[in-house]
């Protein structure tokens, strides 16, 4: 407010000074009114004044330019002669001249045209400068010494990371909270050095993408779809939008898990005739005992599958369920596998590196030696924890998630129409929100982003999803997988990754 009382006097003050002065001009004498013709004489001589200094100054412009884009201008030079380019576009537009001065307005545009490509070219390898040189020694060696043997390396780190995480390597007895600790950072670590190797290539390759531009081989052997997925503009989105992209939420969003189900309900009938039939049988005579003896039985069961649930996060259960699955169901088998693949690729493309994976429990439980990790795939979610603990998550941390979690039901919904597995991950993706304490509309909205970001991209690689499904059949490692992606994606433009 004193600001603005201040301005409004020093604009009095102004006003009262010109009057002022005027007003102390003596008067002269009236002069004859100068003629028609006279005055568009004055008119005319002072239009070609103002065409002749406009192009006079938009030509020096021009020489200016020319020779300071032979050298390496600083930055305070480059505005001002921004500025000037600007003064003299105004000029020559003003003057109204013929087609000579339209002609120099065209050399005018072209030239800006040429300073800001240069410009751009600068700042791009400025920034590839200064990436390359922001890796650690050690990681430049890697990268190095080949695009193969970097992407050995990773593989080598990724699974240290694995064992060294709590949650899936072997703890021993002596272990404690600070070991535990301790061997976690360690892990930590690995994966980021796994990352910062993946990164490098990236830069590298970047850097290089002009002679790799050839094709062949060498085109193939390039990091450039790390990260780099094309995405959605992320905004709210109604649900109607989901359905015009053929996106059923209900369909997608409310997996059935029809073949886990339905396994469960014939073990159940099974188990139960079982124990029927041993209580009969082991009653003898006495067949008045046999329904006291099946009832222990069932109480038995239920204390165990109770016990599983709780210590085990229904480990066994699932363990038997998946096993029975896997060895009567060709089509659960198919689904697993593309769900996996549908997660490994779009969390690579959206800058999340797979650390590894399994297609079932039987598996987790050989590489794992415990009933409580569950099937699926492994990310380096370091940056993710980081920010978790410092109560700080980014809306970019937020939306990768998402997109990770509903990576599996979108594969399969693409493909069959449905979604069976992934009730989990998005239980997952609800704990996160509920952590977070969004609100219902924040929650549909990222949801919803999520779901049609997801299916742009799982549509658009379908094949890629389908080459990835059957190269984890066939326990192919996470770098083998990692070049599958980079040598479909070397030739695409960018706006196709």
């Amino acid at each position: 407010m004193r600001r603005c009382d201040t301005n409004i006097v020093q604009k009095m003050q102004r006003f009262s000074s010109s009057f002022a002065i005027s007003s102390s001009i003596p008067s002269v004498a009236p002069t004859r009114k100068p003629s028609f013709a006279h005055h568009a004489r004055q008119q005319k001589q002072h239009h070609q004044q103002k065409v002749s200094f406009s192009s006079r100054r938009a030509r020096t412009f021009l020489l200016r330019a020319s020779s300071s884009s032979s050298s390496s201008s600083s930055s305070d030079s480059d505005s001002n002669d921004v500025a000037d380019e600007a003064s003299a576009r105004r000029r020559v537009t003003s003057s109204e001249s013929g087609s000579s001065v339209d002609a120099l307005d065209a050399v005018i545009a072209s030239s800006a045209e040429a300073n800001e490509t240069n410009a751009r070219s600068e700042n791009a390898r400025t920034s590839t400068t200064t990436t390359t040189t922001s890796f650690s020694k050690d990681v430049l060696d890697v990268c190095s010494k080949g695009y193969d043997f970097a992407l050995r390396a990773i593989d080598e780190k990724l699974d240290l990371a694995i064992k060294l995480d709590p949650a899936t390597g072997e703890l021993l007895p002596e272990d404690d909270e600070r070991s535990i600790n301790l061997r976690q950072q360690k892990g930590l670590e690995e994966e980021k050095f796994a990352i910062d190797v993946l990164e490098c290539l990236a830069s590298s390759s970047s850097s290089s993408s002009s002679g790799a531009a050839n094709g062949g081989e060498e085109n193939e052997k390039r990091v450039r779809a790390f990260a780099r997925g094309q995405q959605v503009p992320k905004r709210s989105y109604a649900l109607a939008e989901l359905k015009l992209n053929d996106i059923d939420p209900s369909k997608l969003l409310a997996p059935t898990e029809n073949t886990i189900t339905e396994i469960k309900k014939k073990l159940g009938f099974a188990v139960g005739a079982l124990v029927i039939a041993g209580a009969i049988a082991t009653s003898g005579e006495d067949v008045g005992a046999a329904p006291f003896q099946a009832i222990k039985t069932f109480v038995f069961l239920s204390f165990l599958l109770a016990y599983d649930a709780v210590a085990l996060n229904a480990g066994a259960q699932n363990l038997v369920l998946d096993f029975v699955a896997n060895l009567t169901s060709e089509e659960y088998k198919t689904r697993l596998r593309r769900h996996e693949a549908g997660h490994f690729l779009v969390a690579y493309l959206t800058g999340v590196l797979p650390k590894g994976y399994t297609l079932s429990s039987l598996d987790a439980f050989k590489r794992f030696g415990r009933l409580n990790v569950q099937a699926g795939t492994l990310f380096c979610d370091g940056q993710f924890q980081n920010e978790i603990k410092r109560g700080k998550i980014t809306s970019t941390s937020v939306g990768r998630f998402a997109c990770v979690a509903l990576a599996g039901v979108c594969a399969e919904y693409a493909k069959y129409g449905n979604s069976e597995g992934g009730a989990a991950d998005i239980q997952q993706l609800d704990q996160l929100f509920n952590a977070l304490q969004f609100s219902q509309k924040k929650s549909d909205d990222e949801v919803r982003w999520a779901t049609l970001n997801t299916m742009a991209i799982v549509r658009r690689h379908e094949g890629l999803v389908d080459e990835l499904a059957r190269m984890m059949g066939s326990g192919e490692s996470t770098a083998k997988l990692i070049s599958i992606i980079e040598a479909r994606l070397a030739n695409l433009d960018a706006k196709d990754i």
